[in-house]
């Protein structure tokens, strides 16, 4: 078979793997601080490597003899998490926070501390201040932050210095452990918004988040953009599915004219 059939077919594939994550992003679209995937594309000269590391499909899109070294592949060298902000939407419950700036709040799960920027937060029955998931929210000396409230105003400051209280009653209950990392692509996404660092020692005291008491963080997934790219991708889905098909008739003309007395 023409490897020009292989080669078209892995494109294809990895339009499908594209178009994947644009509808994953759309359907996380409405979802608090949620951030965007994209995958990264690069050329690859056959034959390939074992330990290339990228999503080369080899089983699905090489052809069963020696492949001609002189053409090369689409692959997927790896996938991105934009990090960027999204807007802020003011829901004026106390226990709802954002970050305004790069920064993530360091949460305690069974499994380690992880990273979160969905701060739709919550009490649960030890007065803990934690995720949806029952994950407590952890304050600068490493311990959750437990709000003792009994109907007093809480109050979280810009820096992430909570009390509880006013006037002479105001009590100070420590600070939020807002972190940053100086580079974002060494985070790993683990679903339900929360982030695990490859390196925990990278962890630095975040110099540019202030903490928005009363607002959450939405996606930072663009519906108009996210839809152009997934039109895109589907044109460029059906142009290898065209190429294919031209390779396949020129090849059945050629089988049928070959050989044919004139």
């Amino acid at each position: 078979m023409d490897e020009g059939i292989y080669i078209a077919a892995a494109g294809g594939i990895k339009q499908q793997r594209k178009l994947d994550l644009i509808s994953n992003n759309l359907a996380n679209l409405n979802n608090v601080g949620f951030k965007k995937d994209q995958a990264m594309f690069q050329a690859l000269l056959t034959p390939f490597k074992e330990d290339l590391g990228f999503e080369a499909s080899r089983a699905a899109t090489l052809p069963p003899t020696k492949s001609n070294e002189t053409v090369s592949y689409v692959g997927i060298s790896g996938f991105s998490t934009d990090h960027s902000q999204g807007t802020l939407l003011n829901t004026q419950n106390p226990l709802d926070l954002a970050l305004d700036g790069e920064g993530y709040f360091a949460i305690q799960t069974p499994a380690g501390i992880r990273y979160t920027r969905k701060g739709d937060f919550r009490l649960d029955a030890e007065n803990r201040l934690v995720t949806q998931n029952g994950h407590p929210v952890l304050t600068e000396k490493g311990g959750p932050l437990v709000l003792e409230i009994s109907g007093k105003a809480v109050d979280i400051d810009a820096n992430g210095t909570v009390t509880v209280g006013a006037g002479l009653e105001n009590t100070s209950l420590g600070k939020l452990r807002v972190v940053d990392f100086a580079d974002k692509s060494k985070l790993m996404k683990e679903g339900d918004g929360l982030f695990r660092a490859i390196d925990p020692k990278a962890e630095k005291p975040a110099q540019n988040a202030s903490v928005r008491q009363g607002f959450l963080e939405n996606s930072n997934v663009n519906s108009v953009g996210e839809m152009s790219k997934m039109v895109e991708t589907l044109r460029t889905f059906e142009a290898y599915q065209k190429v294919i098909q031209s390779i396949d008739h020129i090849n059945t003309e050629s089988a049928n004219t070959i050989g044919r007395v004139v």
